[in-house]
């Protein structure tokens, strides 16, 4: 089967009188026409067949229109409406369904045949009037695909290739483009394509899963061997290298996510991340990011960032030197709470992740080396943040809190600015219910602390209780968290020896929970280069 990312939606309009001075048109037949990409493994069939939806304002025009692909594009008997200045928003996907545009979608679990009807691929487009010009629509993978790659020393001739244990079925977002693990759904085997003597392949839901790849030989050996653990993205591919003996099965999996191209992207760089930018969020790598727009003219991520560079794993331990981690929550032995809870546990399901991104240090973030030569050259780097946005500065934060207790250079004492956007002044900085209102949507994430380059690494316990909140929900919550800015505020250097090189500091922006500050009062103060840190991107200035 097919499959073609990016495709053309034309209308073949005719002409009609101009009776007001909004121009009225005699609509004709909705055509799409597929544009074939190098991106393209094949090509659509006869009789393929996708759905169409066209919102214009709140009114739905058209509802899982059925368009069958024939001599080379996809047809119906659908028309455009007549009003031509009419903006309409455009939802297409496949394969087609016709009991509805799917809000659940389960793939395959015998793909031998069904891998093709497993691709559960959709694009949305807005702003569209009828028009006589080709639309074009960019469509995304919103599963995630499995290679496996056999080396056969068995003897014998590879009968059957399985995935066990993960959730076949997702609830689905076609307006977000988001495609969720059914928390209610079982784990199924799920057989694979064969593509050629050593390569299989599957499409799944993304999730986090640990599977197990069974092997099955003409000579009735069955074979099974468990792969690590992985977060499984949307439009992620994964390889897996698999040397199957008589006995055993070898097993390696690529620690790099391969894009899942998206066909119709020409003239993309080839190693860009996927990105797409709507009214109010944007989808990156696949995830989907809400974002604000505040008072100041400024744009902001509405949700930490939870993107993993290719040839990064996230770790659970804190004392790993891993530069991602796993958001966390905290544990306490005692119904009596004080300032430090007793532990901290990580969170490594998707829901808590989606929730409060990873924490990052400066390095991953940036993607390069921090050094005394260079620290002062990031500021507003873009590091990991999607395309024409940016690590937040120091001055950023500042015109947010309006507080600024650690001076950088040729100033003195803590800066004010009240007139700062969410400056409170009984605090005398920010208040955080004042983010909050504004729909920033302030996550309190903590921070995987590491004060110094000698210091023991670990995530921050400090907690919210009686004695610095006043909102008992919350007690036994993340008091502390960081998020990081782009601006250097300076190296460190031991007492003792002023040669060593004990830290490397930036600006972050911090949260404070005391008697005086309840409600949580924020400013910005610095934080070590290793330090694990929340990471909002801030769009550029036009």
């Amino acid at each position: 089967m097919k499959k073609i990312l990016s495709f053309f939606l034309a209308a073949s309009l005719l002409a009609a009188c101009q009776k007001t001075e909004s121009p009225v048109i005699t609509p004709g037949k909705i055509t799409i026409s597929p544009i074939i990409t190098k991106a393209t493994d094949t090509d659509f069939e006869e009789n393929d067949r996708i759905g169409l939806s066209v919102t214009k304002g709140d009114e739905a025009y058209l509802e899982n229109q059925q368009l069958i692909f024939s001599n080379g594009v996809f047809s119906s008997d659908a028309v455009w409406y007549a009003e031509a200045a009419q903006t309409s928003t455009l939802t297409a996907y496949y394969p087609y369904m016709a009991e509805g545009a799917p809000e659940k979608f389960s793939v395959e679990t015998d793909q031998r045949e069904g891998y093709g009807n497993s691709d559960l691929m959709a694009s949305v487009k807005t702003n569209v009037t009828p028009s006589s010009n080709a639309v074009n629509m960019i469509f995304k993978h919103l599963l995630s695909k499995i290679i496996v790659d056999i080396e056969n020393e068995s003897g014998s001739e590879i009968a059957e290739v399985a995935l066990k244990g993960s959730v076949p079925t997702a609830d689905i977002n076609l307006a977000d483009l988001t495609a969720v693990a059914d928390e209610k759904a079982l784990p199924a085997d799920i057989i694979m394509q064969k593509v050629s003597d050593t390569l299989y392949r599957a499409i799944v839901v993304p999730q986090t899963v640990a599977f197990t790849l069974n092997v099955k030989t003409s000579s009735g050996k069955e074979l099974a061997q468990e792969l690590v653990s992985m977060q499984l993205k949307q439009g992620g591919q994964y390889t897996v290298t698999a040397r199957v003996t008589s006995d055993d099965i070898k097993i390696t999996v690529s620690g790099d996510i391969e894009n899942w191209e998206d066909e119709g992207e020409i003239g993309a760089a080839e190693n860009e991340v996927p990105f797409e930018e709507f009214d109010g969020y944007f989808i990156y790598d696949g995830e989907r990011y809400n974002t604000v727009t505040l008072a100041n003219g400024t744009t902001w991520m509405a949700e930490p960032l939870r993107y993993v560079p290719d040839g990064y794993t996230p770790s659970s331990d804190a004392s790993a030197d891993s530069h991602i981690w796993y958001p966390y929550r905290l544990e306490n032995d005692s119904e009596t709470l004080t300032i430090n809870a007793s532990r901290a546990v990580a969170l490594t399901d998707e829901e808590s992740i989606k929730k409060f991104g990873y924490l990052y240090d400066m390095e991953i973030a940036l993607g390069e080396e921090v050094t005394v030569e260079n620290c002062y050259d990031f500021e507003g780097a873009q590091g990991i943040c999607p395309k024409g946005w940016h690590i937040p500065t120091r001055t950023e934060f500042f015109n947010l809190c309006g507080l600024s207790n650690k001076a950088a250079e040729g100033e003195t004492g803590n800066q004010i600015n009240e007139d700062a956007l969410f400056y409170d002044e009984n605090y005398g900085g920010g208040k955080l219910p004042l983010y909050e209102q504004a729909g920033w949507n302030y996550v309190r994430s903590g921070v995987r602390m590491m004060s110094n380059f000698n210091s023991e690494p670990k995530y921050q316990l400090t907690q919210l209780y009686s004695g610095n909140s006043s909102d008992e929900s919350q007690y036994g919550t993340i008091g502390l968290t960081y998020i990081m800015s782009s601006t250097c505020y300076k190296p460190i250097y031991s007492t003792a020896n002023p040669e060593e090189l004990t830290n490397i500091q930036f600006f972050t922006q911090m949260t404070t929970f005391t008697k005086l500050y309840p409600e949580g009062r924020i400013n910005v103060a610095y934080a070590g280069i290793l330090c694990g840190q929340q990471l909002r991107c801030v769009k550029d200035s036009e």
